[in-house]
């Protein structure tokens, strides 16, 4: 997939995504573990500091106590997946791959339920949304795709249309429709994330957007998607065969 990357003179962004950053390093390391645990590529590389910047809500300092209640309580039931896939309780954030691949499955099953029913214990409320995040990514590595995009369109309830964390959630959901080859909803989920203003990887995922509608065949589309992300984010660096892929569409387009 193409991973998009900001140059250097973006300052002002740059900033902005740094003074996030910094916010989040002093919340724990809950946001971070929801990266290891989506290891995407829209994640690699520099737009990692981005993402980051743009989920920093997750960890935010105002929790009330029902709001810290439910975040011990997943926390604590990720200890625990980690400990029954072999891992360490507290330990690394990585999970293992248990040896014997039925016990994985059946761990993997089981914490759906027990993470589902936390979902359904805090349903409606962010903390009830992360709930379903893990759904969503054992759901996925369990290869239901269809309940993982369930899971995480669920997800989205507790964030307004300018949320940067329903940014998050939309381009995770478009990754799964690509993994399913479904183009179309691959794309109108990334040009859904790219509307949302407050999400600093929106432009990110417009490159994605102009991606999969040149892949599904829709080259006008494509097109326009392109040129819009060349008038509105110039200094967007485009990785190289994605920029003349669609570079090659327009100039078909001109003979």
């Amino acid at each position: 997939m193409a991973v998009a990357r900001k140059k250097k003179k973006a300052k002002p962004q740059q900033e902005s995504a740094a003074e996030a950053l910094d916010e989040i390093e002093h919340r724990g390391d809950e946001l971070y573990e929801w990266i290891i645990a989506n290891p995407t590529p829209i994640l690699a590389g520099g737009a990692v500091v981005l993402v980051l910047a743009a989920v920093w809500g997750f960890a935010s300092s105002g929790m009330d106590s029902s709001r810290s209640s439910a975040s011990a309580a997943i926390a604590q039931a990720k200890n625990e997946y980690r400990v029954a896939m072999g891992g360490r309780y507290g330990g690394s954030l990585d999970v293992p791959e248990p040896a014997n691949p039925q016990a994985a499955r059946e761990t993997r099953e089981e914490y759906v339920t027990r993470f589902q029913a936390l979902a359904d214990d805090y349903a409606g409320s962010e903390m009830g949304s992360y709930a379903l995040v893990q759904v969503g990514n054992l759901q996925a590595e369990l290869d239901d795709v269809d309940a993982a995009l369930s899971s995480l369109q669920e997800a989205l309830e507790p964030y307004g249309d300018n949320h940067a964390m329903r940014g998050i959630l939309l381009e995770r959901i478009a990754l799964l429709h690509e993994s399913k080859g479904d183009l179309d909803a691959a794309s109108q989920a990334h040009v859904e994330a790219s509307a949302i203003t407050r999400y600093p990887l929106r432009y990110f995922a417009l490159v994605n957007a102009a991606r999969t509608q040149a892949e599904a065949g829709k080259t006008d589309e494509a097109i326009a998607t392109f040129d819009r992300i060349s008038a509105e984010a110039p200094d967007l660096q485009i990785p190289e065969h994605t920029q003349s892929m669609l570079l090659e569409l327009k100039a078909s387009r001109a003979q």
